[in-house]
């Protein structure tokens, strides 16, 4: 394992160097009028740039050689009849290969290829994913209808926050250590906070550059 185990999400996008074991999401009780592709926008040729940064768990930066990391849609793929599109990402922690993820927007929910909602701007929706056979951990995700404005290098923007909720094996998953995916309706995720579940590092990733169509 790479220093050690790492939850992250692109968009949403669960990142893992255990086995995945199971994923819950409950479908919210409210709707709304807006439409999740203008926080989440699936379109070939939309791409998000971002600086990557390294933080231990007393708050202090680590000096990384790590290149920008990049989300790209890519073509549409067909998968059991239904149409995806296929979200790529390169240089993750200075991964030498790309990630993949299938996605589409189904009923207003972001599901992935399997069926599974794993996104959505609805109040009281929470999506659960457990992490490996033993449940080391598992995180609750959820979407916080409530702006504040988040800086990067491109400037300030006013973002909602789907929320990670970490809760760990060793405490008995009596406490929760928090990740966040700040989204900017129109631009899609502009800055991403996540955690090592092991050593309670985080990731900071921030929006350089960005395509959205």
């Amino acid at each position: 394992m790479k220093k050690s185990i790492l939850i992250i999400s692109i968009g949403i996008i669960f990142f893992t160097s255990c086995r995945k074991e199971n994923s819950i999401s409950t479908p919210p009780p409210v709707t709304t009028n807006e439409s999740v592709l203008d926080y989440f926008p699936l379109k070939a040729g939309n791409y998000w740039v971002y600086k990557q940064s390294e933080i231990d768990s007393s708050g202090n930066n680590i000096i990384t050689t790590y290149p920008n990391d990049s989300i790209v849609v890519k073509n549409d793929t067909l998968i059991n009849n239904l149409t995806y599109h296929t979200v790529s990402e390169y240089n993750f922690l200075g991964m030498s290969y790309p990630r993949n993820q299938y996605l589409r927007d189904s009923g207003n929910f972001i599901v992935n290829e399997k069926g599974e909602i794993i996104f959505s701007i609805n109040s009281g929706f929470i999506h659960t994913q457990l992490l490996s056979s033993d449940t080391i951990a598992y995180v609750n995700y959820s979407f916080i209808n409530q702006t504040s404005n988040i800086t990067v290098p491109l400037g300030v923007y006013s973002c909602v926050d789907f929320r990670g909720e970490i809760y760990r094996k060793m405490d008995n998953y009596n406490r929760a250590y928090l990740s966040h995916n700040y989204y900017n309706k129109g631009i899609g995720s502009v800055r991403k906070i996540e955690r090592y579940i092991i050593s309670l590092g985080q990731i900071d990733l921030q929006l350089i550059s960005y395509h959205v169509q």
